[in-house]
Parts: C-alpha cells; sequence; structure tokens
C-alpha cells in the first residue's frame, strides 16, 4: 500500500485501457511484471521495475517499496520537460518476481500490436535491490535502455563510410549495474515527506501558490494528461471529474529540489540524461529544443559524476564519455566525438565494443591511406582480441581485409597472409 500511495503522488497514471489509445504529452500508471504495457504514441517509455529486498526483514521490504516508488516517481518529474514520454511503475505479483528480460521481450516483439513498442520508439527499463551487510543497508541500481527496430530491440550505432566501405560502431554498452551504495530508512522517509509536501497541483505556475495533493487513495486511478507548458511547470488535466487540475513544477537542468532522492542516489541523475539521450536520437524536435536537450543531457550526467568518482564506476563514466560522442557526432564535430570515444574506450579497457567505437570514429576526416587503414587494423585487432564474436568489428575487419586485397600496397600483410585472415574469419561467422 505504501509504494502504490507515493506513485499515486505524481498523479500522472493513466490506466490501462488508456495508455493502449493515443496517449497524452506525458502519461503514468501501475502494472503487473507478468503484462507490462508501453504508451504507443510516447517517445521515450520508462519501465521501472520494483527494487528487490534481499532479506525478510520488514523494514528493509518496506524501504524496498519505498525506493522504488520515489525512483518511479522522480524519473518522470525528470522526463517530463522531454515531450512525448510515458512511465509504468510496474508491480510484481503475489509471490512474482519480476524480470527485466522477460519484460523487454513482452513491450518488443515484433509487430505494432496494443501496449508495444512501435519502430523507432525507445525504452529505459530501471530497477535495484536492497540488501544489509554488517548491519547498514545498501542500494544497488541497474539500468538498460533501447530503441525498438523491425523485429525487436536493437543496438545505438554510428556508420562511417571510409575507403569505399562502410564501417559501423555501437555504444559500449547499454546497459549498466551500478555500485552499491549505502542509504538510511531515515533518509527515505525524510524524501517521503518533502515530496508529499512538494508535489502538490498548484493553482497558477508559481511555487508560493495555493495547493493540493493530487490523491491519497491507493485504490484509485488518476489520469491526467499535459496540456500546456509554462517553462518548467506543466498544466494538468484530469481526464475523470472530481480530480484537481492545475500545474505542477518538473524537475529539469541543473536543479536538484530538497525531496529529490537523487540526493542519494544519483544513479537517477544518470537515468534520467540517459531518458534525454534518448529522445534525442527519436528526433521530431526544433533545433532549440534539441540544443536545450543536449544541455540537460549534459547536466544529468555531470550530476553524477561529481557525485560518484571515476575509480567508482569506471562503467558508467565510459558510458557517459560514449553518450557524449554520440551527440558530438550527431552536430557534426567529428574531432570532439571522436576524442570522447578514445576516453571511453580509456575508461574501458576490457569492452571491445568501445575498442571498436574508437578505431571507427577516429577515421573521420582521416584521408585514407595505408597508414591510416593500418591504425584502423590494430584497433579493430585489438578489440577482437577481447570478443572473437563481435558480429560488427568482424565486419568491419572484414571491409578492412577488402581494402586491402584491392589496395595491396596499404596491406602489411602479403597476399597469400591475407587470404588466410579472409577465410578465418568467414569461417567464423
Amino acid at each position: 500500500m505504501l509504494r502504490r500511495l507515493l506513485t499515486l503522488l505524481l498523479a500522472l497514471a493513466l490506466t490501462a485501457l488508456t495508455a493502449l489509445m493515443a496517449p497524452a504529452r506525458a502519461a503514468m500508471f501501475n502494472r503487473p511484471c507478468s503484462d507490462p504495457v508501453v504508451f504507443r504514441g510516447a517517445a521515450v517509455n520508462a519501465l521501472v521495475l520494483p527494487w528487490r529486498a534481499d532479506g525478510g526483514s520488514a523494514a528493509l521490504q518496506a524501504a524496498s517499496r519505498q525506493a522504488s516508488s520515489l525512483a518511479h516517481l522522480q524519473l518522470l518529474m525528470g522526463m517530463l520537460p522531454l515531450g512525448s514520454v510515458g512511465a509504468v511503475d510496474l508491480v510484481a505479483e503475489p509471490g512474482g518476481v519480476c524480470d527485466v528480460d522477460e519484460v523487454l521481450a513482452r513491450v518488443s516483439r515484433g509487430g505494432e500490436s496494443a501496449g508495444r513498442l512501435a519502430r523507432g520508439q525507445a525504452v529505459l527499463a530501471l530497477w535495484g535491490r536492497l540488501f544489509e551487510q554488517d548491519g547498514e543497508l545498501f542500494v544497488q541500481t541497474y539500468l538498460r535502455f533501447s530503441r525498438q527496430g523491425e523485429a525487436g530491440l536493437m543496438p545505438e550505432t554510428l556508420a562511417l563510410t571510409w575507403g569505399g566501405a562502410e564501417l559501423k560502431a555501437g555504444l559500449p554498452m547499454q546497459a549498466l549495474a551500478f555500485a552499491p551504495r549505502r542509504i538510511r530508512l531515515d533518509d527515505l522517509a525524510r524524501i517521503d515527506a518533502a515530496s508529499r509536501n512538494a508535489l502538490r497541483v498548484r493553482a497558477a505556475p508559481y511555487a508560493d501558490s495555493p495547493g493540493v495533493e493530487i490523491g491519497s487513495s491507493p485504490r484509485q486511478s488518476f489520469p491526467y494528461s499535459v496540456t500546456e507548458q509554462r517553462g518548467d511547470w506543466l498544466k494538468l488535466a484530469p481526464m475523470r471529474a472530481g480530480l484537481p487540475q492545475g500545474w505542477v513544477k518538473a524537475r529539469s537542468g541543473d536543479e536538484v529540489p530538497d525531496w529529490s532522492l537523487s540526493r542519494w542516489l544519483p544513479e537517477l541523475d544518470y537515468a534520467e540524461a540517459v531518458a534525454g539521450w534518448l529522445r534525442l536520437q527519436v528526433g521530431g524536435m526544433s533545433e532549440a529544443e534539441r540544443v536545450r536537450m543536449a544541455r540537460d543531457v549534459e547536466a544529468g550526467l555531470a550530476r553524477y559524476e561529481a557525485a560518484v568518482p571515476l575509480e567508482a564506476a569506471p562503467a558508467a563514466w565510459g558510458l557517459a564519455a560514449a553518450l557524449r560522442g554520440h551527440l558530438a557526432w550527431a552536430r557534426g564535430d567529428r574531432a570532439a566525438a571522436a576524442a570522447l570515444f578514445a576516453a571511453a574506450r580509456e575508461r574501458l579497457p576490457a569492452s571491445a565494443a568501445a575498442a571498436n567505437l574508437a578505431a571507427v570514429s577516429a577515421l573521420s576526416g582521416v584521408p585514407a591511406g595505408p597508414d591510416s587503414a593500418q591504425r584502423l587494423g590494430r584497433g579493430l585487432l585489438g578489440g577482437l582480441a577481447l570478443a572473437p564474436e563481435d558480429a560488427m568489428l568482424r565486419a568491419n575487419l572484414a571491409a578492412l581485409y577488402r581494402i586491402y586485397a584491392d589496395k595491396p600496397g596499404w596491406s602489411p600483410f602479403g597476399a597469400t597472409e591475407l587470404a588466410e585472415r579472409q577465410q578465418v574469419l568467414r569461417s567464423a561467422r
């Protein structure tokens, strides 16, 4: 009951029927993990799975429900300025568990049936666990994200035509397991109290305007749509008679309100940044909106990095560098992108995908020739040594070997050795 009560404080929940129809600009509701759905027209959908309590104490179980609800609450408040978003708070059925692989498989099934991802839509899954160790409470957060392709979720890639061949590279990863962090039960209680006080529907878009709580019954759904925006303020219109209407203030930029769970769990800032990055990949925005959104993505990543040092989170820092690199690539600043991808490679020395991304992006603007071709080859072979099964790396290396075959003067290998290497690659498919 506590979890549902906290979730209803935001009051952007829609019923399942509404979710399957044309969505509002932003919307939220609850759904069992066994039957997840997404909003058909939302560019980015967030699926918040329950935080699992690794332990049987009543306090730990209550804390896990509280953490899940507050994470859901904050994530949607951070996503609201993105426009065209939906958030689903997934609830485990009695005796059941929420498996992220099953949830994502259900919403990404082929076709565009109701409640499933359409091609181009993005999804972000967030969940976690709480556990006790040596008398202290820890929370660990997990994140996955992707966009829908023709028949399922697809990797995020960039392409470069170089030397007459098309080379492709993906992100180093699209899933993160953040390091466990200490958290106190009284911290969660304070956040709960502050959020109840702050998240009110107000008569006017001002903090000192009179406000009322949206609802307090855990047995009711409170459907709203967002009809107007003034800066960070969003106007909610109830979709059922008798509910309060008015304005709520969405979080944006560097603002960290007192009720924000990210003060204790900066991984939520990271998740908001990833949601903004996904929104940029989906597109359909004006240039001014893209600039603002890219700035907010950077702000979210920077907040996380200010709270968690590189040595404590090399994977998160490495992926952040790659996300920034994609933004630079998209705006045409290829030199900055290559430098960021190289930084990701340094932070993720065991990642074949990071090696591939750094090697491919470094070619942008570089004339094709024997020196650059052989640098590419060294980079690709270094990545392939880490993951011989990486299909994208193998395809790039095969393309390079075809260039060597056409231009023997570029190749460091003789004709016989090159033919043997090509045969090995073909046999490994």
